[in-house]
């Protein structure tokens, strides 16, 4: 992770005249900006080299959208040296979530997109996240700033949980009942991985740093167009012999709990970015 956030910084630098004057804030600002510019880039030339306009390049897109939400995450704890607000837990239920989707996808093909981005570009959108998130849960077990006291939601119990329902509601797409499995199991810990996070700020209830604001904002928008893919395909889900789309109404139950999850976060995100640079979350008594 500090390989990247570090060439981002030597780019910056490179394009400013005197480097040395500029304050932590204007280079978090040059760096955050430079990595909106390379995501719109790279989506150009996924959309030009990737795909034939296939609607399922929306599933790639959400994986690319997810990565640069992380990133975003990574500048912030670069550039102010400090992780204050940031839920360890939901960075590790993350590591869970993405060592089993890439242990499906890197295998199998049946939760891929259909065009040339299923390949290799929708992994590597995991991948990249996956490399993001170590490095940040490195600097958070290294950091004084930790707040520990407010990460205190137990979501580990919930594993258990999802392991047994993604063996009674896994799909058949991977023509594996093993890899439907664990593909499902993924799915199970993204909806639920967000919840540490997102009980912390509530406990914090106070100003959020916009920049952490733009990550939940990502990972977000990711979430809206993996449902909108899968609210177009979860048909394919439908069992041969007939019968109830079991796995295929789990699917978008999933993407829609993660999307209500994150609703009332975006809605204070929304309120306080048109006020200032920070945002207020309701204060809930615990």
């Amino acid at each position: 992770m500090s390989a990247i956030v570090d060439a981002m910084d030597f780019a910056a630098n490179f394009w400013c005249k005197n480097p040395e004057k500029i304050c932590v804030k204007s280079r978090l600002h040059a760096t955050s900006l430079m990595a909106y510019t390379v995501f719109f880039m790279s989506c150009v030339v996924v959309m030009h080299k990737f795909t034939d306009g296939d609607f399922s390049i929306v599933l790639t897109m959400s994986s690319k959208v997810q990565c640069l939400g992380f990133l975003l995450l990574a500048l912030k704890v670069h550039y102010q040296r400090s992780v204050a607000g940031l839920s360890l837990k939901t960075l590790e239920m993350y590591v869970l979530f993405f060592i089993t989707r890439l242990s499906s996808t890197l295998v199998k093909n049946g939760y891929l997109p259909i065009d040339r981005s299923g390949d290799w570009v929708y992994q590597m959108g995991d991948i990249g996240s996956l490399v993001l998130v170590l490095g940040l849960i490195y600097k958070m077990r290294t950091s004084d700033t930790y707040q520990a006291e407010f990460d205190t939601l137990e979501i580990w119990k919930f594993i258990p949980a999802c392991v047994l329902l993604a063996l009674v509601c896994h799909g058949d797409l991977n023509n594996s009942p093993f890899f439907d499995t664990v593909w499902t199991v993924s799915l199970f810990l993204d909806t639920i991985s967000m919840l540490p996070q997102l009980f912390m700020l509530t406990k914090l209830g106070g100003q959020v740093e916009a920049l952490t604001s733009h990550y939940v904002a990502s990972l977000t928008v990711s979430r809206l167009l993996s449902f909108a893919f899968w609210l177009y395909g979860y048909k394919e889900l439908v069992p041969l012999k007939g019968g109830v789309n079991i796995a295929g109404y789990t699917i978008l139950i999933s993407h829609t709990l993660q999307i209500l999850l994150c609703a009332d976060f975006m809605y204070y995100y929304a309120k306080g970015m048109s006020k200032s640079s920070q945002m207020t979350l309701p204060v809930f008594e615990v």
